[in-house]
């Protein structure tokens, strides 16, 4: 009974380590023994071992020698959805998000099933993880511009519902380079990972990013035209002290916008609010941006 129970754990673990083997692979486009032993706190030859069961059961899937994808025969030996991949890219590999597992019951609410495309969100991450461009067609909600790019993946973004990825745009005329991106928006992917032209430059790096380094302070006061139930149920929902009536907190540049738009931040100036008012306009906001100075400055200062 107790040697069953045994042999069952350790196929359990067994397992564990061939999937995040396989994630690696597949989202990264490579695998360390340091990887395995960093993860699972193992020894270099334990991590042998396990290289080389994965290779047996998948031995189209990596190299020998440096255990890394090879792209055009790879077969996943675990079943993912790009949701979950980027989630686990971001917080860390769960098995449990493999197989549903929770401590407690859990549901995500408004899933777009098969929004994602799971090679191309592949393709993108292991962009990120090799310092190399990506080609393709991406369609924008503010440019009608859906010709081919060349793009630099950086970094990935969740802004609670959409992933996104921060890229150095070649194709950019204009001199702000350094955008982000909708995974679900960028179709055709084609990894350029050969040929040193294609190769990550220092200044298309996250370093030369200004607006990712730039974190502007924000200070947010409940909106005047919010009614004071409004008022109480915001202060819960963001965590604000009843007996106050504002908000300080940060955010980098690049993702001011998103903030804004998530948050129902005003920040108009007097002369829009004036053509609003005339116009007839009414717009629902919960904050009022309260340092609309100051953050100009600091944008013209370092942007």
């Amino acid at each position: 009974m107790n040697a069953d129970k045994n042999d069952e754990i350790t196929g359990s673990v067994i397992n564990e380590r061939l999937a995040y083997v396989d994630f690696k692979l597949r989202f990264t486009g490579h695998i360390s023994r340091l990887d395995l032993g960093e993860t699972f706190g193992i020894a270099e030859a334990a991590a042998s071992r396990v290289l080389k069961e994965y290779s047996e059961t998948k031995e189209s899937n990596k190299t020998q020698k440096a255990n890394t994808i090879v792209r055009e025969s790879f077969s996943p030996l675990i079943s993912i959805d790009g949701e979950t991949a980027l989630g686990m890219l971001a917080n860390g590999f769960n098995k449990n998000k493999l197989t549903n597992n929770t401590v407690l019951p859990f549901e995500k609410i408004g899933v777009i099933p098969n929004r994602l495309n799971i090679s191309e969100v592949a393709m993108i991450t292991r962009a990120i993880a090799g310092e190399y461009a990506i080609r393709c067609n991406y369609f924008s909600e503010n440019s009608r511009n859906h010709e081919i790019r060349t793009l630099l993946p950086l970094a990935i973004l969740h802004d609670g519902s959409q992933w996104m990825f921060r890229a150095y745009d070649r194709s950019e005329e204009k001199s702000e380079k350094f955008k982000n991106f909708h995974f679900s928006r960028a179709i055709n992917v084609i990894e350029e990972f050969k040929g040193k032209e294609y190769k990550r430059l220092d200044h298309e790096g996250l370093g030369n990013d200004k607006s990712w380094n730039l974190r502007l302070p924000l200070i947010l006061k409940l909106h005047s035209s919010l009614s004071e139930d409004s008022k109480s149920q915001i202060k819960r929902d963001f965590g604000i002290p009843q007996e106050k009536d504002e908000l300080y907190t940060s955010e980098r540049e690049a993702f001011l916008w998103i903030t804004k738009k998530k948050w129902y931040i005003d920040d108009r100036n007097l002369e829009q609010i004036e053509l609003e008012y005339k116009s007839g306009i009414k717009r629902f906001y919960k904050f009022q941006l309260m340092n609309i100075e100051m953050i100009e400055k600091l944008k013209k200062y370092i942007c």
